[in-house]
């Protein structure tokens, strides 16, 4: 018999699931790393390929088909190969993809798509060397954007992400859509999200209408329908890609949220903005049923918040507003 499926206390189905394959990142980006060093997970505390295995089967019948594996780097973990081939058997598993830095990815490009990768979201903060530095705090710029070409030119299908910060300029973001006009890809811009600790500084928040308000001025713009997607997309009218606007901030779209997230160390987070979390390593290695960790899944979606603090009350970058999330360090969630 069919298992009901997942759905959360808001009646939305959940049917993708992000998983952290490592806390270990080889980029220091100024939006995503504090100040201080923040602690991280011990590998050997990470679940193993096995365990990953029998959530994702679990999941699965639960009806989450799709698969995200990020981390930190998901490239720096050492059975990357063998995690991407094992999941694409789970017959369940209809969409995997990796979000990755890029810098490391060139030489995996022909083994994940032997592995049978579907797809892949790259991270480019800046199409100028100078900057890109700056933001990521290391020399690694040639290298992504070598990865991105080879990527196209394997026929992966590739979305270009890129966090917006003020002191972003004009010529710099219409250099990323005509990117996505003379390619086949996706160009995302994405405001910058307090998910980091002291890392936040809301002064850095450039909102996405400022983006979009550029590009809508130089391109031929093209809507396609949202649906329940993050991004805000359009087809470029004369171009060969896509260029998408990703608002969390000042145009929070966190109540149509279908996904739940796994942590390296077995913590299912239903909504990255809350601290709830319900932790399944233990239930995983010390030989729990599957109806155990099916039922710790459901109760993870049934806590998950209607949406983050910016739903009700949207961020506009005013002065009081930078008073106000100044030592915000964790997004308040709302409903429930």
């Amino acid at each position: 018999m069919e298992k009901e499926r997942l759905v959360d206390s808001y009646g939305r189905q959940i049917d993708y699931l992000r998983i952290s394959l490592t806390d270990l990142c080889n980029f220091r980006c100024i939006y995503c790393t504090p100040a201080e060093t923040l602690p991280l997970v011990p590998p050997a505390q990470y679940l193993t390929r096995q365990e990953i295995l029998r959530f994702v089967r679990i999941a699965g019948g639960l009806g989450i088909y799709r698969v995200r594996l990020t981390g930190g780097e998901p490239l720096l973990r050492k059975d990357i190969l063998e995690i991407v081939k094992a999941l694409k058997d789970v017959e369940t598993v209809r969409d995997l993809s990796i979000t990755t830095n890029g810098s490391r990815l060139k030489p995996f490009l022909k083994p994940l798509k032997k592995a049978g990768l579907d797809r892949l979201n790259i991270s480019l903060d800046s199409m100028e060397v100078s900057r890109f530095e700056e933001v990521t705090r290391v020399k690694a710029y040639q290298e992504v954007m070598d990865s991105v070409l080879a990527a196209l030119q394997l026929g992966f299908p590739v979305k270009l992400n890129m966090v917006v910060l003020k002191g972003l300029r004009e010529d710099e973001i219409i250099r990323y859509v005509n990117l996505a006009k003379n390619h086949p890809l996706d160009v995302r811009f994405l405001e910058f999200m307090p998910l980091c600790g002291t890392g936040w500084r809301p002064d850095l928040v450039l909102p996405i209408s400022e983006v979009r308000s550029i590009v809508h001025e130089k391109f031929n713009l093209i809507p396609l329908p949202r649906g329940k997607n993050v991004a805000e997309e359009y087809q470029i009218g004369d171009g060969m890609g896509k260029v998408g606007f990703i608002a969390s901030l000042t145009e929070s779209f966190c109540n149509e949220c279908s996904r739940i997230r796994l942590s390296s160390d077995g913590l299912i987070q239903p909504c990255l903005f809350s601290d709830k979390q319900v932790s399944v390593k233990d239930l995983l290695r010390s030989g729990a049923t599957d109806g155990a960790i099916e039922e710790a899944i459901r109760y993870a979606a049934s806590i998950k918040p209607k949406g983050n603090y910016f739903l009700d009350e949207p961020f506009t970058g005013h002065e009081k507003d930078l008073e106000k999330y100044a030592k915000t360090p964790l997004i308040r969630s709302i409903g429930g």
